[in-house]
Order: C-alpha cells, then structure tokens, then sequence
C-alpha cells in the first residue's frame, strides 16, 4: 500500500475503507496522501531539531497538516455523497 495512504488511514482509522476505495480510484487523492506524510515525516524531524528556526518551521508544518487533514475529509465527504438523481 502507498506510504501516503497508509498515513492518512492511521490518521483517520474510522474512514479507512472510504480512504482505500478512493485512493483506489483517484491519483489526485493518493497525491494529497502524499503529501500529509510528507508533512507528518517533516514535522517530526523538525520537532527533534536544533535548528533556530524550528519553532518557525514546527508551526508551519502544524498548519500544514490541519489544512490537508481537512482536504482529505472534504474529499472523502464528496466521495461519500451520492450524486443527485435524475
């Protein structure tokens, strides 16, 4: 399984069945997966910094995360929505 999805199912361990159906389905998804481990990854090497600037950077990777983690939910309410009928 994608490295991205498998951090966006430890994140959301309710939603995991809608996350692998439509990670299944859409590359624009299993792209913002992706990146939330990216960030996730960064985070955590920024936490164990000694970098000056890595207050500056934890918060920015926080931000990050919030904003994707709720791109995520959004995709996956969409996904989960049926299309009107006709």
């Amino acid at each position: 399984m994608d490295e991205g999805v498998t951090a966006v199912r430890l994140q959301f361990p309710a939603r995991s069945k809608a996350i692998d159906d439509l990670s299944a389905r859409s590359e624009d998804f299993r792209e913002i997966c992706r990146d939330f481990a990216d960030a996730q990854s960064a985070l955590q090497k920024w936490n164990v910094s000694t970098d000056p600037k890595r207050d500056e950077r934890v918060v920015e990777y926080q931000e990050l995360i919030a904003e994707l983690s709720k791109e995520i939910e959004g995709a996956l309410h969409h996904a989960s929505v049926p299309p009107p009928a006709r």
